[in-house]
């Protein structure tokens, strides 16, 4: 792929040419941009020779633009919001302190997502920015700028400090009216394998799906084929609240969702994989009082989940 500066033509040339078009004003333009008319006209021209047609059509003093030059300016124009939205957001973050958690992509939408929003609703004048990183990549949690992660069997962190929030626990899980429809019929956990199983691609060896959870129950589901599959935790999740099938639940994560009704459990069986979840606090960064609060709080929403499961 070719660097942007061998795909691009000259910025300052795209900067006046926005000015240009926006104003539809080469002397406007210029005095905005704080340069001569003539050099507007030099980097307009630049422009024409180097796309190969007109931008402007010239009506004696007045422009107007062509049709090319129209669809240029509607991308030059979006991009060029998109990148002071960026430096405003940049500058925003060095003015006000932030705090920056990380987890992967169940973690933050089921669990974090809520003891954050409890966090807020406890402390409605807490000053400092919540930062989230989601991300399915384990690597990506321990990111220099990560004041606090929660993550799945993480190992030894050099310069990272854990807790064990709680451990794994899978069951399988359906909305209700699916349960109602579709019984389990059997004794054994290889009842199961009569439903429709909503399965998740593994992005990590240690992540347990249909296959590994059968066979910790002594069941063979080699050659298992699932009814259906998502790309991430979630979409398994809404899927079988949605009524289309049975996925695993665990336990914990996914309290809220068996709390309000949108899901709840299928049968008794369940395993403990020996892992769990973990509250990480990077040592590297200076030790700040807000990184401190949080951290307690999400030890203390970690009881207050495991006394309501």
């Amino acid at each position: 792929m070719k660097s942007l500066r061998h795909r691009l033509p000259s910025l300052t040339s795209l900067m006046v040419f926005e000015a240009a078009a926006r104003t539809l004003n080469f002397t406007r333009a210029a005095e905005e941009l704080h340069v001569s008319q003539a050099a507007v006209s030099k980097q307009i021209r630049y422009l024409e020779d180097y796309f190969g047609f007109e931008l402007f059509q010239r009506h004696g003093r007045r422009v107007t633009l062509s049709s090319r030059g129209q669809q240029l300016l509607q991308k030059v124009s979006a991009s060029f919001n998109y990148l002071a939205d960026a430096v405003d957001e940049l500058g925003t973050h060095t003015s006000v302190a932030s705090v920056t958690l990380a987890a992967n992509t169940a973690m933050s939408h089921y669990w974090l997502s809520a003891a954050i929003n409890a966090f807020r609703d406890r402390y409605p004048a807490f000053g400092v920015n919540i930062r989230v990183i989601t991300s399915d990549h384990t690597p990506d949690h321990f990111a220099d700028d990560v004041n606090l992660a929660v993550v799945y069997d993480p190992s030894r962190r050099i310069g990272w400090s854990g807790e064990l929030l709680f451990e794994e626990e899978l069951y399988p899980v359906a909305s209700p009216d699916y349960i109602r429809s579709h019984p389990l019929c059997g004794e054994g956990p290889e009842a199961l394998l009569s439903h429709r199983l909503l399965d998740y691609e593994r992005v990590e060896p240690n992540w347990i799906n249909w296959p590994v959870w059968f066979e910790s129950l002594g069941v063979n589901a080699r050659g298992l084929k699932a009814s259906g599959h998502g790309n991430n935790y979630t979409v398994l999740v809404d899927a079988a609240a949605r009524g289309h099938g049975v996925t695993l639940g665990t336990r914990y994560l996914l309290d809220l969702e068996l709390q309000s009704g949108r899901l709840a459990r299928l049968s008794d069986f369940s395993v403990r994989s020996g892992r769990g979840y973990y509250l990480m606090l990077n040592n590297e960064q200076p030790y700040r009082e807000e990184v401190g609060l949080i951290h307690q709080w999400l030890r203390e929403f970690r009881v207050d989940a495991a006394e309501g499961g």
